[in-house]
């Protein structure tokens, strides 16, 4: 797999670093932010920030065994060097640690506002301090140790020898000069060592295949998480394109109720009750009764609803793909399966950790879902896909509107709650037989009845308890879905939609395949979807959305939640059935004996 892009972070924002350790992707104060750095979206005006030799034989990376830090090495001849890269937990400060047996280049080029305002530069002892002329923002470059200055004001040569270089950005009002210019700490590896905790904490033990994937996956997740709400993003970019040149580029920097259900239930799986627990009770908190329950498909970090879409035209774009956007313009749809996601959810963590007075509290939003499902599951809607024009009435969305129904119905029982429970009975009873009435005139499951083409969210159909894998309807729909999506082990989530053709499989699609097959008994056949999907793993162990199989290139934003809570639910699964332990639904998963 061709190298791309690391991800650091710090519970508030996250970088990127490419395969040389440059910095040219950080948005502030937090994930959703303008950028400080963002030549990941325009090579010329974008900024960065990068220390590295102007000439070497060889670079290699790979993550600290510690924590979430990054070792960049140089070789040239006999000699080397490297630099390790990580965030503090806290505000918004890059650490640059590096010991090099040759001069290093430091350039420190930021650039406000997604590249649309050059800072203001104000030499200052050991440093340079960079001031947004039309914004609050403020950053302290300092360098310690060997440094010769250069006829730029933004470039230095540091080394031979070891040093450090801090890198710090202020966006309070009035700014914390205190902060900015607090002098390196002495002991850079302790400031590391108290960073790397933070990371060592999202670790769970497991012993199955691809020990190393899974980890840095959970690491991810943790990575792509604000840390003050307990809320993960759907990925830390904007704009990375699906198909370099076309319009498939999109904000991902929000939380998505539906990719933040899915990392809850990964992290579940895994063990992690107590993440798994705040990203349900940030849902639940985000519910609206009586309204659209969901104001939005998706929230910033803190619970409130983003601005819609703009194009960022000043951009040249990745790869030259234009527009970039700051939001996006799904904000506004009907999205009908979010209730059910976050439901599923629920139950399985009331299941895994039966905490009644928990339940009571929350009841107010788990009975407002439920009535909103009641009430709107027939309507039609954009689907998970996030259609642009097309509306109709999902497969994919009326399933999930009985998985939340039939998820509320149980945890009524549990409470004594008949009433509610029976109401919800019926009607999860009738999108049943609507669901199932379209089938039996297909013969298998379309993605809308008026839609005869496949689906790769038909997939989820006995992963969430609706149907039996060996179904006859279900078996008709997966040869389907083999013969027109799946190409050598990867799987398209459709072929064609309103933007044109889907260029590239999709890996949470390859994932939910790989989870039927398990459920079919169909084990070699499984481990090799697994396998396939690992192999294009970029060399630091990262998912984007899509891969380019012939190219072995990452596409789309990056890194991506969806896929790597694909990847951590299919092992979790894998690692169940090979101890002969029961996979996770409405009948093996039960909440019943709980009842008062």
């Amino acid at each position: 797999m061709n190298p791309f892009y690391a991800i650091l972070a710090n519970g508030m924002t996250a970088l990127l670093a490419g395969p040389t350790g440059a910095i040219d992707w950080l948005p502030v104060p937090r994930f959703d932010g303008p950028t400080v750095f963002g030549r990941l979206l325009d090579r010329h005006s974008g900024g960065y920030l990068s220390l590295e030799p102007d000439q070497y034989d060889q670079v290699d990376q790979s993550y600290l065994p510690e924590g979430l830090g990054l070792e960049t090495r140089f070789r040239r001849g006999s000699e080397q060097g490297w630099v390790r890269t990580w965030m503090s937990i806290g505000r918004t400060a890059i650490w640059l640690r590096y010991q090099s047996a040759f001069p290093l280049r430091l350039t420190c080029r930021p650039s406000f506002g997604y590249g649309a305002v050059r800072p203001a530069y104000y030499p200052t002892a050991g440093g340079m301090r960079y001031q947004n002329p039309h914004g609050p923002e403020i950053a302290q470059l300092i360098i310690q140790g060997p440094v010769r200055n250069t006829d730029r004001l933004d470039q230095w040569f540091l080394g031979p020898g070891e040093g450090v270089v801090v890198f710090r950005v202020s966006t309070e009002q009035p700014p914390d000069l205190r902060w900015l210019n607090r002098p390196i700490a002495s002991d850079p590896d302790r400031h590391w060592g108290l960073t790397a905790r933070y990371w060592q904490a999202a670790r769970q033990p497991y012993a199955g295949p691809y020990r190393d994937l899974y980890e840095r996956s959970l690491e991810i997740i943790r990575a792509l998480t604000y840390r003050p709400t307990g809320a993960p993003i759907a990925a830390a970019t904007t704009s990375l394109p699906e198909i370099p040149g076309a319009a498939r580029q999109w904000d991902y920097r929000y939380v998505w109720v539906r990719d933040s259900a899915y990392a809850g239930e990964a992290l579940l799986m895994a063990g992690d009750v107590l993440a798994a627990r705040r990203i349900a009770e940030f849902l639940l908190n985000a519910v609206a009764p009586g309204e659209r329950v969901f104001p939005a498909p998706f929230l910033r970090v803190d619970g409130t609803i983003p601005d819609g879409e703009r194009d960022l035209l000043w951009l040249s774009g990745h790869e030259e793909s234009r527009p970039a956007r700051a939001g996006n313009g799904a904000i506004h749809q009907l999205q009908l399966d979010l209730a059910g996601s976050v439901l599923w959810l629920v139950y399985h963590l009331f299941a895994v950790d039966p905490q009644m007075p928990w339940l009571q509290q929350f009841w107010w939003a788990i009975e407002a879902l439920a009535e909103w499902m009641r009430h709107t599951w027939s309507q039609p809607d954009a689907s998970l896909w996030e259609y642009r024009t097309i509306r109709g009435h999902h497969t994919h969305s009326r399933v999930m509107n009985w998985v939340g129904l039939e998820a509320a119905r149980r945890l009524a029982q549990t409470l004594g709650r008949t009433d509610q429970a029976e109401r919800w009975r019926k009607v999860g009873e009738r999108i049943r037989q609507t669901v199932m009435g379209d089938a039996a005139r297909a013969g298998l499951f379309w993605p809308r009845p008026e839609a005869p083409t496949m689906d790769a969210a038909l997939l989820t159909l006995p992963l969430y308890d609706f149907v039996p894998v060996d179904h006859p309807y279900f078996q008709s729909t997966l040869a389907m879905i083999e013969k027109h999506l799946v190409t050598d082990g990867f799987v398209y989530r459709y072929r064609h939609d309103d933007l044109g053709e889907a260029r590239h499989p999709f890996m949470l699609a390859g994932f939910w395949y790989a989870r039927v097959l398990m459920r079919l008994h169909r084990l070699a056949d499984a481990d090799y979807v697994i396998r396939r999907h690992v192999e294009l793993a970029t060399p630091l162990g990262l998912f984007g959305e899509h891969i380019d199989p012939e190219t072995r290139t990452v596409r789309g934003n990056f890194p991506q939640l969806f896929s790597h809570v694909g990847l951590v639910i299919t092992l979790a699964e894998r690692q169940r059935l090979e101890a002969q332990e029961p996979l996770w639904n409405f009948s093996n998963h039960t909440v019943a004996h709980l009842a008062p």
